[in-house]
C-alpha cells in the first residue's frame, strides 16, 4: 500500500493521535532512509535522525505534517525549538541542515509537495551558520536542556534512565547542601547564570551520539 502523505494524524483538539502519528512518522522515515537521498547520507557516514526530530516538533508544537509546514514554521523549529530543547553540540549544525535538505529534497521528488521548494530555500549555508551560533549560546537553552547539559558537563551518562536519576539525585543533594548552582530561568541575568553559561560553552558539554539527544 502506498504511503498517504496527507493522512489525518491529529485528534479533534489538533493534537497528535497516538495510534496514527507514531506510525506515520516511522513509515515516512523508513521511506526516507531507503530513498536515494537517505542512502546518500548513509554513504557519507550520517545516520538519519534529525528529520524525525523535525517531524516530531512539527506535529507536537505546530500541529502539522510536512504538507502543512511553512517556511516560517521550519524556521521556528530550526532556530528556536532545536536550540532551546535539543541537547547537542553546535558542531552538529551543518549535519542537521544537511539532513533536512536531503529530507525536503526527498519530499519534493517523491511526493511533489508544493511547499518543498520554499522550505528548501530556508536550508542554505546561512541557516547552518545561524543554527551553529544559536546552539553555541547557552542563553538560548530551555530549563530542561540546561539541566541535561549541566549533567553532561559533569560527566553523567544521560543516555540511560539510570544516569538521569543519578544526576538528578546529585543535583538535588547539592542544592539542598547549598553547594550547587540552580538551573537558570529563561531570561535570568544573574552572576550565577553567567557562571553556568560559562561552564556550558560548546566543547565542554557536547555529546554527538544521537541517543543522547534529549528534548522536552
Amino acid at each position: 500500500m502506498a504511503f498517504d502523505m496527507y493522512q489525518q494524524v491529529f485528534d479533534r483538539d489538533g493534537l497528535p493521535h497516538e495510534k496514527k502519528a507514531g506510525p506515520y512518522l516511522d513509515q515516512l522515515m523508513e521511506l526516507f532512509v531507503q530513498s536515494p537521498e537517505g542512502q546518500k547520507l548513509l554513504s557519507e557516514g550520517m545516520e538519519p535522525g534529525w528529520a524525525s526530530m523535525m517531524l516530531d516538533f512539527g506535529m507536537n508544537y505546530q500541529g502539522v505534517t510536512p504538507p502543512g509546514m511553512t517556511p516560517d514554521g521550519l524556521r521556528e523549529i530550526l532556530f528556536d525549538l532545536v536550540p532551546r530543547k535539543v541537547s547537542t553540540s553546535a558542531d552538529d549544525a551543518e549535519e542537521i541542515v544537511r539532513e533536512l535538505q536531503a529530507f525536503w529534497s526527498f519530499l519534493q521528488r517523491e511526493f511533489h509537495l508544493e511547499n518543498a521548494t520554499a522550505c528548501l530555500k530556508v536550508l542554505d549555508e546561512r541557516a547552518a551558520r545561524e543554527l551553529k551560533k544559536k546552539l553555541s549560546n547557552p542563553a538560548n537553552f530551555g530549563i530542561a536542556k540546561s539541566f541535561v547539559m549541566m549533567g553532561m558537563e559533569r560527566g553523567f551518562d544521560l543516555s540511560s534512565e539510570e544516569g538521569i536519576n543519578e544526576w538528578m539525585e546529585r543535583y538535588n543533594a547539592e542544592l539542598a547542601a547549598g553547594t550547587g548552582l540552580p538551573v537558570p530561568l529563561p531570561g535570568e541575568r544573574s552572576e550565577q547564570t553567567r557562571q553556568i553559561h560559562q561552564r556550558l560553552q560548546p566543547g565542554r558539554a557536547s555529546n554527538k551520539r544521537k541517543k543522547n539527544r534529549r528534548r522536552k
